[in-house]
């Protein structure tokens, strides 16, 4: 496996807390700085970021930088082939010194030492065939209570006549001790059963009466190409439908499981239902907190957007970059509990003349404090020059009027997790603009801080019970390019591994 790092020490100011001896990793994506290099955000070229801290005053902050072939191969694909085995760009999974990095639609995951920062193996549990050269997998893993097994979604792809359909919906299990795969079929809920709608982002696990299930979060993107788009042209653009949760009961003695739909999700007819954390720490059922993003997330910007705009006219734009919302974001509370649910949401449009309000504008990140008592949530805001026309089209009244949106900020909010309101204060320490949507909340419940990073504004640190005030700033100008010819946009996600 080929693969390239580079490290350096970031400029830091402020202090690191003795709490946050550990290690932050990072999925970034990474792009050409000449626009007309188009490519599809998921077929970006991918970097991890591994950023080890060391607290003191101000501490020291070492960035490593790995970067692993984009092109490798599965055994069985043929060197012609344009379809990656692994492209991690999203998702991060962690247990002890093991990490899994994967992408928000293609490829495997890819399992990383992170003793040593080197990749060792693609997690292939379903081997692709000529008719069906790629795979799809689960972003973001469900782990079992006892941290012993890691479940998530493995697919084919096939491309049909206008979209691409999943094939051999399969649930894994991998044994985190010895490494050993379990791999189950899966047969789709009665009433859920289009094929091009089948790709999961999230997966969760619980249990209920001694019986064992994971859910899965079907985000219900509708992929028109497998393919790679050879340039960034305007095209028809299928509706996605609303999304769903499958719940599987796991069953040691069946080769196939049967997937039933979580009553009333469906119903909310909200889109793109993907990040999540569950509290399920009873074993008697789970609280769910999980968001939507209201955004067609297997297309991205290109061609004129919904102002008539060409992307060379408008500054902030580069070929490939993940689409913008159609319209406000939802998040979701949903509580299982000795056969009884609950359902609350949460959804605020932006008024610019009462920002302590908050928003609800493309939820990102979602992350519950280590007591469980309150709910952190990024939200990347919406830039309405970067949403194209032809996807907007395609949802109808569902888009906003450009006549009537303006900018939206990027927020970081805390909120009340029984109840999903936001944790207001008369100082406004549970909230901050302009932040970047990648964080994550580290140290213990006595004494927790929330870490954002983006390559450009570099790391920030938060006590947990203040947003509003930063204790550490860490940033470095060799997290910006690569070499003369790439930038690395916003990452999606940061998660933090204690040492």
């Amino acid at each position: 496996m080929r693969y390239e790092k580079r490290s350096f020490d970031l400029y830091v100011r402020g202090e690191i807390p003795s709490g946050l001896a550990g290690s932050l990793v990072v999925a970034a994506s990474r792009r050409h700085k000449i626009r007309s290099n188009f490519s599809r955000w998921h077929d970006s070229q991918a970097d991890l970021i591994l950023l080890d801290l060391k607290p003191g005053k101000p501490g020291r902050v070492k960035a490593q930088l790995l970067s692993v072939d984009p092109w490798l191969r599965s055994r069985n694909s043929s060197p012609a082939s344009p379809y990656y085995t692994s492209q991690p760009n999203h998702g991060l999974n962690v247990k002890d010194n093991i990490l899994w990095a994967t992408n928000l639609l293609f490829g495997s995951p890819l399992e990383v030492d992170l003793t040593t920062f080197k990749p060792r193996r693609a997690l292939n549990a379903v081997p692709v065939r000529e008719e069906a050269p790629q795979r799809s997998t689960t972003s973001h893993f469900a782990f079992d209570l006892d941290r012993r097994y890691a479940y998530f979604h493995q697919s084919l792809l096939e491309q049909r006549e206008s979209v691409v359909e999943a094939k051999q919906l399969s649930l894994v299990r991998l044994d985190m001790r010895s490494g050993s795969e379990r791999i189950w079929q899966l047969q789709p809920p009665p009433g859920d059963n289009r094929p091009e709608t089948h790709n999961f982002h999230s997966a969760f696990y619980f249990e209920e009466d001694g019986r064992k299930f994971v859910g899965l979060l079907r985000t219900g993107v509708i992929v028109e190409s497998l393919a790679p788009h050879s340039i960034a042209a305007d095209h028809e653009v299928i509706p996605m439908p609303a999304s769903t949760i499958w719940i599987i009961e796991l069953n040691e003695d069946k080769s196939t499981l049967q997937a039933e739909l979580l009553g009333g999700v469906e119903q909310l007819g909200a889109l793109a239902l993907s990040h999540l954390d569950v509290d399920a720490s009873d074993r008697q059922g789970f609280i769910l907190y999980a968001n939507y993003k209201q955004a067609d997330v297997a297309e991205e910007t290109h061609g004129e957007n919904i102002y008539g705009e060409k992307p060379e006219d408008v500054a902030e734009h580069y070929s490939g970059m993940i689409v913008e919302p159609l319209n406000l974001g939802l998040m979701l509370r949903y509580e299982r509990h000795n056969g009884r649910t609950s359902l609350k949401t949460f959804k605020r449009s932006y008024d610019h003349r009462r920002t302590s309000l908050g928003h609800s504008w493309l939820p990102i990140n979602i992350e519950l404090d280590r007591r469980r008592t309150r709910l952190f949530c990024s939200f990347a805001g919406f830039r309405p020059r970067l949403l194209p026309k032809h996807i907007a089209r395609a949802y109808g009244d569902l888009a906003v009027d450009p006549r009537a949106i303006r900018y939206v900020p990027p927020l970081l909010m805390r909120f009340n997790a029984d109840d999903l309101a936001p944790d207001y204060d008369a100082k406004r320490t549970y909230l901050s603009y302009t932040e970047p949507i990648a964080f994550a909340v580290a140290g213990d419940a006595s004494d927790e801080y929330v870490c954002t990073f983006s390559p450009e504004t570099g790391l920030r640190m938060y006590h947990s019970e203040d947003l509003s005030q930063v204790i550490c700033h860490a940033v470095s100008p060799h997290l910006m390019t690569w070499q003369d010819t790439h930038f690395r946009p916003d990452p999606a996600h940061m998660v933090y591994v204690h040492r």
